[in-house]
């Protein structure tokens, strides 16, 4: 105790150079708290996130995992070519342990002069995803649209329950669709082929020339017919619902999609495939039956072919928390070059300290005190600078972990645990000892006379 005073005074007699030395100790202790809080609240809200979606919710999205050649790329190794159709929705819906599958397509349509994105699900998808409306009702057949908050506004300048009932022409208008060219027109340009002839040319042949180049371009023209684009018609579509924007724990507010009837989106992309299969197990217990028989059912359908992977929450959920782990550990790795550096702080002051106490420590060698009071003297002097650090860094990290997510909106609320104070308060120890063995071994080698001799 009596040393550990005497490491205290000799602390607070210099007390200005203590608190910069301790500075970086504070920081350093400070940051590792403050990034690896947020880093938990980052993961939190994740999972939280993707358990709302349900435990027992499959994904069947086009491509492959790898599975078929021994190898295993996640659940995000899927090929971007869709092999997947309606009628892969049906054979899964049909499988013991399915509670509901419905299809999805994206895809994009003009409406009023303006592209608007529309998701193409079947009715059971409400049952799967719980899609909140504001007004109205899901999508139950064809030719109805449920269209989301932002879409209503925007296209029918309607609130959700005026928008209900309204009806939306989806496609281009006649009168905006490309006009063809009649330079370019076989029929049109014909009549105006003697206009782009010069004057110059005698009569006889400024006759002969339509004709000439009408007989040239009619074998062309059977070989290789023009087609030009015709525009898309437009399909009037029955406002039924508005779907509510959703609420996340962190970052804007998503809104949800418009949605239309899975043939409708098909037709109006002019595709055959689905870009994915969303289905709803009876419970957590079914998913790997579900799993397995999807799987196998899918794999018959397209002869043998493994062109799909089949992605459950739990494996959606492992490959996140994988990702917030490194992400929490390069966080703490960037926080812990602050702590060496204040480390090295604490390691100089305590040199400079020994240098300036010389004469004290040849005072107290002659009077008796050993190598090993010496050693512990100055050892525990840079511990307690390196203790007080860590307390002081452990409450700021803490305050901070609390005020910043309510200053950006945007971040999660943050996560403290024991583990996160325990590492960085023993952190900031182990520092005090590491850095402050060199200065303690160099005043305890001091000889008495040498050191009352220095002056």
């Amino acid at each position: 105790m009596q040393i550990a005073g005497m490491g205290l005074s000799g602390l607070l007699v210099n007390w200005g150079r203590t608190i910069l030395t301790m500075l970086g100790i504070v920081i350093g202790v400070a940051a590792v708290v403050l990034l690896a809080s947020l880093g938990n609240g980052i993961q939190k809200s994740i999972s939280g996130q993707i358990n709302d979606l349900g435990p027992n919710l499959i994904t069947v999205s086009p491509g492959t995992s790898g599975e078929q050649d021994g190898g295993d790329n996640g659940p995000f190794g899927a090929a971007a070519a869709s092999t997947l159709k309606p009628e892969d929705t049906r054979l899964v819906e049909d499988l013991p342990g399915v509670a509901a599958a419905s299809s999805n397509v994206s895809t994009v349509a003009p409406v009023e002069r303006e592209s608007v994105s529309f998701s193409g699900v079947d009715p059971s998808y409400n049952e799967i995803r719980a899609v909140g409306l504001a007004a109205g009702r899901f999508v139950e057949g064809r030719g109805e649209v449920v269209l989301s908050e932002a879409d209503a506004r925007r296209l029918l300048d309607s609130g959700p329950g005026e928008a209900v009932g309204k009806t939306l022409p989806v496609g281009t208008p006649p009168e905006d669709a490309p006009e063809r060219d009649p330079e370019r027109d076989p029929e049109r340009g014909q009549n105006r082929l003697p206009e782009r002839i010069p004057e110059r040319i005698p009569e006889r042949l400024r006759e002969q020339i339509p004709e000439r180049l009408s007989e040239d371009a009619a074998p062309e023209q059977a070989r290789e017919p023009r087609q030009e684009p015709a525009p898309e018609p437009v399909r009037r579509y029955d406002v039924v619902g508005v779907a509510e924007a959703s609420d996340v724990e962190f970052g804007p507010p998503i809104p949800e999609a418009s949605y239309v009837a899975t043939a409708d989106a098909l037709e109006i992309s002019g595709v055959e495939t689905v870009g994915q299969i969303v289905v709803q197990a009876e419970n957590a217990g079914a998913v790997d039956r579900v799993v397995g028989g999807i799987g196998k059912e899918l794999r018959a359908a397209h002869g043998g072919a493994r062109d799909f992977s089949v992605i459950t929450q739990r494996e959606l959920l492992s490959t996140f928390t994988e990702i917030t782990d490194q992400l929490k550990i390069f966080l703490a790795g960037i926080a812990g070059i602050s702590l060496l550096v204040g480390g090295i702080g604490v390691m100089n002051i305590m040199l400079v300290s020994v240098a300036e106490r010389t004469r004290e420590i040849g005072v107290r060698k002659a009077l008796g005190a050993t190598n090993a009071d010496v050693l512990f003297q100055f050892l525990l002097e840079a511990i307690l600078l390196s203790l007080i650090g860590g307390v002081i860094g452990v409450a700021v990290g803490v305050v901070g972990a609390a005020v910043l997510p309510e200053i950006l909106t945007d971040l999660p609320p943050a996560v403290v645990t024991g583990n996160e104070v325990a590492l960085a308060f023993g952190v900031s120890a182990l520092i005090g000892v590491v850095f402050g063995v060199l200065p303690a071994y160099r005043s305890a080698r001091l000889q008495p006379v040498e050191a009352l001799r220095r002056e």
